[in-house]
């Protein structure tokens, strides 16, 4: 079994074919053309997957899931992303398009929470119950692991801190 990661920017998309262990067997990327909408920026996400499969020697039916950084946040129960400000985008059914291409689960979360997850298994702070993890692109983002689980507080948004008020 391997899996698919996608990250998801305003201005590339990249992939990376992994197995458990965070072992990467292929990566490749592309623009991601925002000005083009929503349809096409996740069919070529779905493409950029299909061909990290068939560049890392595996086949589509080995992947075990899709696990996709966004920057902006998922509403994990319609599966849509409710806005995204990088990519201009307001309620995306992001699940449902990715479906049309690729028939295998998909997990879909905010690019620095799902960083931070990624460092807490495989990463800098792998066996670390607690991390803190802050990322520092276009713009900046957080991922918080409390006891091993990703935190996001009430409405998905508390890592957000690249748009925090101060005094």
């Amino acid at each position: 079994m391997i899996y698919i990661g996608i990250d998801l920017g305003g201005t590339g998309i990249k992939a990376g074919a992994v197995d458990k262990n965070g072992n990467i067997f292929h990566k490749d990327s592309c623009s991601t053309g925002v000005e083009r909408g929503y349809e096409a920026v996740i069919r070529d996400m779905a493409l950029l997957a299909q061909q990290v499969v068939k560049d890392s020697g595996h086949v589509l039916s080995e992947v075990k899931s899709i696990g996709i950084g966004i920057p902006g946040i998922i509403d994990p129960k319609s599966g849509r992303i409710p806005f995204c400000t990088n990519l201009h985008w307001h309620d995306v059914p992001i699940l449902d398009e990715m479906h049309k291409y690729i028939d295998v689960p998909v997990y879909v979360d905010n690019d620095a929470t799902v960083a931070g997850l990624a460092e807490s298994v495989v990463g800098v702070s792998a066996g670390a119950a607690n991390s803190v993890f802050i990322t520092l692109g276009t713009g900046v983002g957080g991922g918080v692991i409390i006891n091993g689980k990703v935190f996001s507080g009430a409405h998905g948004v508390a890592t957000e801190i690249g748009h925090m008020t101060t005094v």
